[in-house]
């Protein structure tokens, strides 16, 4: 018999989806049984799957010791390299370098904002894995490997979920510096396209079509040399590659962009996420604007 009690991390979440995050041997179809035949218990009762556990909670399971290993979390070759430009009891907002993987694609110990986010965070003492069952800090939203920027990291599942909410009711709004190919004529214009995401290529489209997603963005152009922009983009929808996609689809590639349409010198991607500004976000923060400033 294991048991375990619901921490403040833990809690507001149904019972089955904690069950399979903090036991990854224990297959769906067991745990189900489980709950069916009273093997899980909540506070000693009868419980369902779909159930809310709350902090202070008691699980009880009565099942095989091998089904029941929590998650382990590796920590010996993770880097704890931040820029930090924010900080508070709840959230970080860090500046993502060019190159770094926002989230790992292999496995815990690969370099990614991610890890680095928790590293940091473990080195301060304010994150220890081994008394976590199912929550571990984690980032927000995230940046392409090379774009760089500004993202959001929640330190507890509270911030995690006030900052998603934000993020999915747009009171969170992110703006771009990107420096593109070409000149405009325009000063000021609105881009409507649509996006599918084809593997690792986003394709774009002028009308609605099967599989496609709406696009929105707004465009000012800072300044321009004669031959490439300085724009700074606006973001009403938050597409796979969508800059970049649109910028291309419009004969203004990203500088360095060879995946949408740049054909110069070698070089890398110029796109910075250098703004975000919080509108609505039920959290205590001592400032709503954030902005990496000019080099």
């Amino acid at each position: 018999m294991k048991e375990i009690k619901i921490n403040q991390n833990d809690a507001n979440q149904r019972l089955d989806k904690f069950l399979m995050k903090t036991f990854p041997k224990l297959g769906k179809s067991m745990m189900y049984k489980a709950i069916r035949n009273k093997k899980i218990k909540v506070n000693r009762k009868r419980c369902t799957f779909d159930q809310k556990i709350q902090e202070n909670d008691s699980i009880l399971l009565f099942l095989p010791p091998d089904v029941l290993e929590e998650k382990k979390v590796e920590t010996n070759y993770i880097s704890s390299k931040l820029d930090v430009i924010y900080e508070d009891e709840n959230i970080l907002i860090v500046n993502k370098p060019y190159g770094l993987l926002s989230q790992s694609d292999q496995s815990q110990n690969q370099d990614c904002l991610v890890n680095r986010v928790q590293a940091y965070l473990m080195e301060k003492n304010e994150y220890d894995p081994n008394k976590e069952h199912s929550f571990a800090p984690s980032i927000c939203h995230r940046l392409d490997r090379n774009t760089t920027g500004l993202v959001i990291a929640a330190k507890n599942a509270n911030a995690l979920r006030k900052v998603n909410e934000a993020i999915a009711n747009r009171t969170i709004q992110k703006m771009y510096r990107a420096h593109v190919v070409g000149t405009f004529e325009q000063k000021d214009f609105t881009m409507c396209y649509y996006i599918r995401k084809e593997n690792t290529i986003a394709k774009v489209s002028d009308k609605k079509l099967e599989g496609y997603q709406k696009a929105l963005m707004d465009v000012h152009v800072e300044r321009d040399d004669g031959e490439n922009s300085i724009c700074t983009i606006t973001l009403h929808t938050g597409r796979f590659h969508q800059i970049r996609a649109l910028m291309g689809h419009i004969q203004h590639p990203l500088l360095g962009d060879v995946k949408y349409g740049y054909h110069g010198k070698k070089r890398p991607i110029e796109l910075m996420a250098y703004r975000l500004e919080f509108h609505e976000v039920d959290l205590p923060l001592q400032q709503t604007v954030f902005e990496i400033p000019r080099a």
